[in-house]
């Protein structure tokens, strides 16, 4: 009897969180939520009506109250999983209305130069959106100035290898000659393509599953100044059909030591092999489609980048510099972003900083402020979101002692799908 009034109590737990799911998925697709876009200035503009903002609320309050209704721990682990991502996902909306209803009332300008005049609490809500995590800005400065530190002491390592010992402005003089950048399309693809499949030969080293779509180059159509280096663009994002990993060759050349640690990141393990894993994941909830975390999918190809040597990369001292190279603006990225928007610096202390902090690529010292200016916590993401899965992976490694196999590791990750990383983490670190 006990056996039977426990199974039956569990369903309609169940039932009772499947109609909570439901509700969600309609409410949170018709309550007029606006898309969150990169520049802050046009999240500010767009901000809803106070009748808007106030059946948002509305809504997320019901939903709270409807999870307080249910008790977690008689859900399975994959509802559980669900209930933490909604109830993040209701605390998320509750500080984003909260803040957006008071820039209404106020009458509130645009600053056009940051968030810093805007209240504090707007820079700690775009930490959260993009991080996915509670990570403070005065721990990610601290946070940004231990990775500078050892970001740079990786590079004075290789400039050793090189024979460049306390020679830094020879070194830097040599790495900006022409051997050092392809001038042709063609060329850059065939380079693409060798460097993918020796990554693939090397992938079951790391991984569980190897069997990933194929991934097309392309040149970035209409690159310009301020283009990054590549981007990954999934099948269905594209007129093409085709997962594509489009490459930068704005001003007719690409740089020869980015291109290891790039393919990592843009296609394999970085972001196709990780949207490739999420394809083949079991359908999940509707709304889980609604939704999407940088510090996951960010963090987690800025993660895999480490691990080039296993892959068969960094094979010279020259690739491997330019993981560090790139590493070392992604850190002085944090260190930026929070002075700006948390600190209140001027676009000449943000590039002081740069030039501070960044030898050789003056070039994209411009670029790299305005993007942080005008994206607020969004270069955030690589470097938080790594962070975080290694520190997962170090915990895991030290609760399974030698029964600890980094390619389950892995494969237990990706499976979590597209979640916030604090849900991850809390599952990862309770299971």
């Amino acid at each position: 009897m006990n056996g039977l009034s426990c199974s039956a109590a569990g369903s309609r737990h169940r039932a009772k969180f499947d109609a909570l799911k439901s509700f969600f998925d309609k409410g949170s697709q018709s309550i007029g939520i606006a898309g969150m876009n990169f520049d802050y200035k046009e999240n500010l503009a767009q901000i809803q009506t106070m009748d808007t903002l106030d059946l948002q609320m509305r809504f997320f309050t019901t939903i709270r109250q409807q999870l307080q209704d249910i008790d977690r721990s008689k859900l399975e682990s994959a509802d559980q999983i669900d209930y933490d991502q909604i109830a993040y996902e209701v605390g998320l909306n509750e500080q984003r209305i909260t803040l957006e209803k008071a820039f209404r009332e106020q009458h509130m300008d645009i600053p056009p130069a940051g968030l810093y005049p805007l209240d504090s609490r707007w820079y700690d809500y775009y930490v959260r959106f993009y991080t996915s995590t509670d990570i403070t800005p005065d721990q990610l400065y601290a946070f940004g100035e231990k990775e500078v530190a050892r970001v740079k002491a990786e590079i004075e390592r290789i400039q050793a290898q090189m024979g460049y010992a306390q020679q830094t402005g020879a070194f830097y003089k040599m790495l900006e000659a022409d051997s050092f950048y392809l001038a042709d399309s063609l060329g850059i693809m065939t380079r693409y393509q060798e460097i993918s499949q020796t990554v693939l030969r090397h992938l079951s080293l790391l991984f569980c599953d190897t069997d990933i779509a194929k991934l097309t180059f392309m040149e970035w159509p209409g690159a310009n100044k301020y283009t990054p280096p590549g981007y990954y663009s999934p099948a269905g994002d594209n007129k093409y059909g085709k997962p594509v990993f489009f490459f930068n060759f704005y001003n007719g050349r690409h740089n020869i030591r980015a291109m290891d640690w790039l393919y990592m990141h843009e296609g394999v393990p970085g972001h196709h092999y990780q949207w490739s894993i999420r394809a083949k994941l079991p359908q999940s909830a509707p709304f889980k489609q609604l939704f999407f975390y940088p510090g996951n999918a960010e963090g987690w190809a800025a993660y895999i980048e480490y691990y080039g040597k296993e892959m068969g990369l960094y094979r010279d001292p020259y690739s491997e510099l330019g993981k560090w190279e790139w590493d070392l603006v992604r850190s002085v990225r944090v260190l930026i972003d929070v002075g700006i928007h948390h600190k209140g610096w001027t676009h000449e202390q943000a590039l002081q900083c740069w030039m501070q902090n960044i030898t050789g690529q003056d070039d994209i010292a411009e670029r790299e402020v305005t993007r942080c200016t005008n994206w607020p916590a969004q270069a955030l993401s690589y470097k938080v979101g790594a962070q975080k899965i290694m520190e997962l992976r170090d915990s895991m490694q030290a609760r399974q002692g030698r029964n600890f196999d980094i390619r389950k590791f892995h494969s237990r990750f990706l499976s979590y799908g597209n979640i916030p990383m604090q849900v991850i983490e809390r599952d990862m670190l309770l299971r």
